[in-house]
């Protein structure tokens, strides 16, 4: 099987025999009566020099020549035999030497790009007879073939080498072809050139080839060649793989770069030459086949927009920077359209900018269309927000009053008539208390979680020592159990909101001194941790804890983890103190396991790093 992609691995493939794999020396004493034989060949010195023994010997053993050439080498050829000392003058006339020009001998027997066989014997075929002439024996230079093939016209010139093998038939003449070897380089040509070697009764391999003195040495040099065929095949191969890739990778980015609409320049930054992509162009409202320069790719720019430009491109010059801008383009008719555009400084042997550009002036127009939606929205809420706190107002004064006054009517109705009522009648009095209390008590903390989730808070220092003790002072219900209480200094100064801060330190220490089972006495401490550019509050206690079942909604609105009577809450404690946090910017979490107390703690920023 032939092996079209390697050229030299055709000189193993055509099973010719030891003899016809060798080729006549260097003086031509092998050269049998009818031989047609190739050359390749990469000097034409060379080639003057081959051809010279050739024909030289056969002018010289009284045989006749026939050499079909260019010019220069006919030209060349014949100064190499005068060297030899034959007298050209006189083989001419003797009809032993005829030089004819390939080029013109070629265009007589062409027929619509191939050569035609009766042409060609009436051409070729005369020439050769006449030379025979007395039983000569006929030796024969052509170089037609080669021009063909330097044409790129491979079907004519194995064509034309088949033809002078069928003339071989009928006529008994040597026959030289050569062919310079640079026309075979390349894998495409791996068929032709295995095409053109059988065509031949011998090929020569090389010029070193012929200066090999016996048949041995000869298959050593084409064991060489054979060698050197492998590793070429295997590089050809590595590379087409390497090829493969490249192409599959400029392919892929082929079409990242048009379905983004990619434009790509390049700025030399030693001489402001800017060149673009046609979609580059298109993206400044440029058609492709316009001039565009820095100088005028400038004056596309809006006029507001164009300083900006100018000095982000030169600051990323000077400092070999990446360079990134938005701006405006001018497109036909006064259109405009927003460019989104950014380069990369290399230095390799030039000093250039590559970047790459995209319109994102729809991208532009759904931001401001974002940024208007946001506006009306927020104004909305606002408006909302507004109604709500004059809701809250009115919860406030309007529904507690008279919750105070169904409060105040039973207390007085127990106080001053308490002994004349029966028993159920002082239960149900009491019921009504409690529950007037409970729902006032609700209606404050609803209030309290809107205060804190509305309006705008500057946070200030705040040194959490005294605040926690002013709390425990100030509240009756914490100053009557100070003594469970443990506060390991210092507790640090955070950035904070005072009101808030309170509202979280109430709820964590109520909660850790409430929770307790009957009986025993609360355990409570507060102490802080710096964590890293933050301080860590924790409040411990050593209650009932929280059931893992429990855990993922103690933040939540209106959740009760107990619900014992003794327990009274609104279960909105914990959400308004993860409120409060999270407007101061903070975090809050807990540990807790039944029977082992909780661990309840919230993170704010330390004042020492505020400024």
């Amino acid at each position: 099987m032939s092996q079209p992609n390697s050229v030299p691995s055709a000189i193993g493939d055509l099973n010719c025999s030891t003899a016809h794999l060798s080729a006549p020396r260097i003086d031509w004493s092998e050269m049998g009566e009818a031989q047609h034989f190739v050359q390749f060949y990469e000097d034409d010195q060379f080639l003057v020099e081959s051809v010279g023994g050739f024909v030289g010997a056969g002018l010289g053993a009284g045989d006749a020549a026939i050499v079909i050439a260019t010019a220069a080498h006919r030209a060349a050829l014949e100064e190499r035999l005068e060297l030899q000392g034959l007298d050209l003058a006189a083989v001419r006339a003797q009809g032993r030497f005829v030089a004819l020009d390939a080029a013109e001998t070629l265009s007589r027997f062409m027929v619509d790009g191939s050569p035609d066989k009766t042409l060609f014997t009436k051409t070729v075929g005369s020439v050769v007879a006449h030379a025979a002439t007395g039983q000569r024996g006929v030796r024969a230079f052509g170089e037609m073939v080669a021009l063909l093939w330097a044409e790129g016209n491979a079907p004519a010139a194995i064509r034309l080498e088949e033809l002078w093998n069928e003339l071989a038939r009928s006529h008994s003449f040597s026959l030289f072809c050569a062919y310079p070897m640079n026309g075979f380089r390349g894998a495409s040509h791996g068929d032709s050139f295995l095409h053109i070697c059988k065509e031949h009764s011998r090929v020569i391999p090389s010029e070193s080839y012929t200066t090999q003195r016996t048949a041995d040495d000869r298959l050593r040099s084409v064991s060489v060649l054979q060698q050197k065929a492998s590793s070429l095949e295997s590089e050809i191969s590595e590379r087409k793989h390497v090829e493969s890739i490249v192409l599959a990778e400029q392919t892929k980015l082929t079409m990242a770069v048009a379905v983004a609409q990619l434009g790509i320049w390049e700025l030399d930054m030693e001489t402001n030459r800017l060149t673009c992509s046609d979609q580059c162009k298109a993206n400044f409202g440029v058609t492709a086949h316009e001039p565009l320069t820095y100088e005028s790719f400038l004056e596309l720019i809006y006029a507001e927009d164009r300083g900006a430009v100018q000095t982000a491109l030169r600051a990323a010059i000077a400092d070999g920077t990446d360079y990134s801008a938005e701006y405006r383009v001018v497109h036909s008719g006064g259109n405009l359209r927003w460019i989104a555009s950014m380069g990369r400084c290399f230095h390799n042997g030039a000093h250039r900018m590559l970047g790459v550009t995209v319109d994102v002036t729809e991208r532009k127009r759904a931001s401001e269309l974002l940024e208007q939606t946001v506006a009306e929205r927020t104004a909305k809420l606002q408006e909302t927000v507004a109604e709500l706190e004059a809701f809250s107002y009115s919860i406030s004064h309007d529904m507690r009053s008279p919750l105070r006054a169904m409060h105040g009517y039973a207390k007085s109705l127990l106080d001053d008539y308490g002994d004349k009522f029966d028993s159920d009648a002082v239960t149900y009095l009491k019921r009504i208390q409690r529950a007037s209390n409970r729902l006032d008590l609700l209606i404050r903390d609803v209030l309290a979680y809107s205060k804190v989730s509305q309006g705008q808070i500057e946070l200030q220092p705040i040194a959490l020592s005294p605040l926690v003790q002013d709390l425990l002072h100030q509240r009756p219900e914490f100053e009557i159990a100070i003594d469970c209480i443990t506060i390991e200094e210092p507790l640090h100064t955070v950035m904070g909101h005072e009101a808030y801060l309170t509202q979280c330190l109430t709820n964590l220490i109520g909660n850790a001194l409430k929770f307790v089972a009957p009986g025993e006495v609360p355990e409570v401490r507060i102490h802080a941790e710096e964590a890293g550019r933050n301080v860590r509050v924790w409040v411990c206690d050593k209650g009932l804890g929280i059931h893992p079942e429990h855990h993922p909604r103690m933040f939540q609105l209106f959740s009760r983890v107990y619900s014992e009577k003794r327990f009274e809450g609104t279960g909105m404690g914990l959400a308004i103190v993860k409120k409060a946090v999270a407007r101061m910017g903070g975090e809050i979490g807990f540990q807790s396991e039944p029977g082992q107390g909780s661990k309840f703690w919230f993170v704010l920023p330390n004042a020492v790093y505020a400024h």
